[in-house]
Parts: structure tokens; sequence; C-alpha cells
């Protein structure tokens, strides 16, 4: 009964902080994809080095931001998942312990009803 609650808790925290997350860093991929940098830097003539390096400081700096957000949201929707299946296997466990807890009422009621001795007396 305490392993499923654990897991159930464990599952809500983790399915809402992935939701939140999830939605958070989707809203920034989709505002650092609108730019339009990417087709910028694909059409840009080459200069010599030092050039290259501070005109397209920008759009590399905004493709890190992009690559980095892409990684986080990966990871986010792993704790997303992770959350729906520990809230599965928590609300699975409590639903079978609270089966169980039932049913040994029960058996032990209708004992104490019907006056049958206990086994373990004999």
């Amino acid at each position: 009964m305490v392993c499923g609650l654990v897991c159930l808790v464990l599952g809500i925290g983790n399915w809402i902080v992935g939701a939140v997350e999830t939605a958070k860093y989707q809203a920034l991929l989709f505002k650092t994809a609108r730019t339009g940098l990417e087709e910028s830097y694909r059409g840009f003539q080459e200069l010599d080095h030092q050039k290259n390096e501070e005109v397209l400081r920008r759009i590399n700096d905004d493709r890190e931001k992009y690559n980095a957000a892409r990684v986080k949201l990966n990871f986010f929707y792993v704790v997303l998942t992770g959350g729906k299946v520990f809230f599965l296997v928590g609300t699975l466990l409590s639903l079978a312990a609270l089966v169980r807890l039932i049913r040994r009422d029960t058996q032990l009621r209708i004992k104490a009803l019907v006056g049958l001795p206990d086994k373990r007396a004999n």
C-alpha cells in the first residue's frame, strides 16, 4: 500500500512538472524556429574568417539556444512519460492493496459472525 502511494505521488509530481516544462520549451522552440535566421544563414556569402565569425555570431547563438531547448524538451518528455507510468503503477498497486485489505477484513468478519474457530487454534 505504501509503495503504491509513493509511486502515485511521484507520478503526479513528475506528470505535472513534465507537462509544465514541456509546454514551456515547446513555446520556446516555436518562437525560435520562426526567427528566419536559418534561411539567412544558408544564403550567406563567405567573407574572411574573422568577419564570418562576427556576422554569424547571433545566428550561431540562436542555433545553440534552439538545440539546448530541444534537448531539455526531450528530457521533459521523458519526465512526463515516466510520471504517467509511475501514476499508473501507483494506482494499480494501491487498488490491489485496497482489494486485498477489503477481502481480508471481510473474511475476518464472516468468520466472527459464523463463529467458526480459527484454524490456528487447532
